[in-house]
């Protein structure tokens, strides 16, 4: 597995953004460090690289982590283990806890650079709730995203992005 950066311009009128990134194996991961969140509309890989041709979509998933020892609503500093290594940046990025639909705001992450840390976060954030997060439930980076299928060659994701101010109403 390969942590690959990916680069792009935003569209003006464009009502998404798109990135294209290098996949050389399956389950890379693409990390959108300029953005806190994306929502992927599409991903499709290019196997045939000179030409951009012979697309295939892309199976893919956000990258996860998972809470270690438990959270009430209320906690802001979130434990977390079962990470990959320079996946995340050292903060400003969205994590939704999916057993909740609790979407929080990452500060800081201690542990971005290992497996294990400790994310400083805001509670509640994008019109959710902020609810408690058992141990062991997972965490999902929302600007991380692993890509599943067996093709390479580039790999064009397209994506609408979540606010950078955690207090919008968005869900």
């Amino acid at each position: 597995m390969t942590i690959v950066t990916a680069t792009g311009e935003k569209m003006v009128g464009a009502p998404f953004c798109a990135v294209i990134a290098a996949k050389a194996a399956q389950n890379d991961i693409v990390t959108l460090f300029d953005n806190p969140g994306v929502i992927p509309r599409e991903v499709m890989t290019f196997a045939n690289a000179a030409s951009l041709s012979a697309g295939t979509p892309e199976w893919w998933e956000y990258t996860v982590i998972r809470n270690d020892g438990g959270d009430t609503s209320t906690d802001t500093s979130v434990a977390y283990n079962t990470a990959v290594a320079g996946e995340r940046h050292s903060g400003g990025y969205y994590v939704l806890a999916p057993a909740s639909g609790e979407i929080l705001y990452v500060i800081a992450d201690s542990g971005y650079d290992t497996t294990e840390g400790t994310l400083t976060c805001i509670r509640g954030c994008l019109g959710t709730t902020a609810a408690d997060i058992a141990d062991n439930d997972y965490l999902v980076v929302m600007n991380a995203i692993k890509l599943k299928g067996s093709f390479t060659g580039y790999t064009m994701i397209m994506y609408d992005e979540l606010p950078y101010d955690p207090k919008a109403e968005v869900f």
